[in-house]
């Protein structure tokens, strides 16, 4: 059997829905997100529904609650807009109420278990949500880690892969992210698990990006960092 896991997609639904595409192709049926469906770009209406379509299995990226806090706080709300950009307005004319339950019914963690390995499942770090668990990170953090007791550990947040093994054999992954990579390429990045060998790959999928482009301009063009990820992407 297949698992696919899938990370930080932040409202850009051609990524997403080439990954989705994909992995019905590959008659994957079971599909795991670390979070950060929401903010960056624009569709995340698009997105959730999909999702709740394809019965993925979520849990909650610090955007999540970034969003959350945008609609409690109306300071919060005009910070996150500058740092991330009109997403955040957008988010708050599209998203209804069957979006925002779906969202609020995330949790932060997921455990789960295959072939009798036990797996977690968390956005940034088992300790913080919002923590940037790097594939180069200082030894002090991959010693924190390794004190869980999990076979395997999949974060998301960095948008950067990572398939790393430590030394008392617990695994650390990270698919990367599908609606911003950040490992300077341009496909979409998620990862699949063949259960039956236990062996994980980091997938690149290919997508059209003049659609995400063409938005950025329209709703960001000022925003130099939300453009620069896709700048010399096709």
């Amino acid at each position: 059997m297949k698992i696919a896991f899938i990370s930080d997609i932040h409202g850009n639904i051609s990524a997403l829905s080439a990954v989705l595409k994909e992995i019905i192709k590959l008659e994957i049926k079971k599909i795991y997100c670390l979070g950060d469906i929401v903010n960056y770009y624009y569709e995340a209406d698009k997105c959730i529904e999909l999702l709740m379509k394809y019965n993925v299995k979520s849990i909650r990226g610090n955007h999540e609650k970034i969003l959350f806090e945008t609609y409690k706080n109306k300071n919060k709300f005009y910070e996150y807009l500058k740092r991330y950009g009109n997403s955040i307005k957008i988010n708050h004319s599209k998203l209804k109420k069957n979006h925002l339950t779906y969202l609020k019914s995330l949790k932060n963690q997921k455990i789960i278990q295959i072939n009798k390995k036990k797996m977690l499942l968390a956005h940034g770090a088992p300790w913080k949500n919002n923590f940037y668990f790097y594939p180069n990170i200082k030894k002090k953090w991959f010693k924190k880690i390794s004190k869980y007791k999990y076979d395997t550990v999949i974060l998301g947040h960095t948008h950067i892969p990572m398939n790393k093994t430590l030394t008392n054999k617990m695994k650390i992954l990270n698919p990367g992210s599908v609606g911003q990579p950040r490992d300077k390429t341009c496909g979409a990045s998620w990862m699949v698990l063949d259960s039956n060998k236990m062996i994980f790959q980091i997938v690149k999928t290919k997508y059209d990006h003049s659609k995400i482009k063409k938005q950025i301009k329209r709703y960001d063009k000022n925003n130099i960092k939300i453009f620069k990820y896709f700048k010399k992407c096709n």
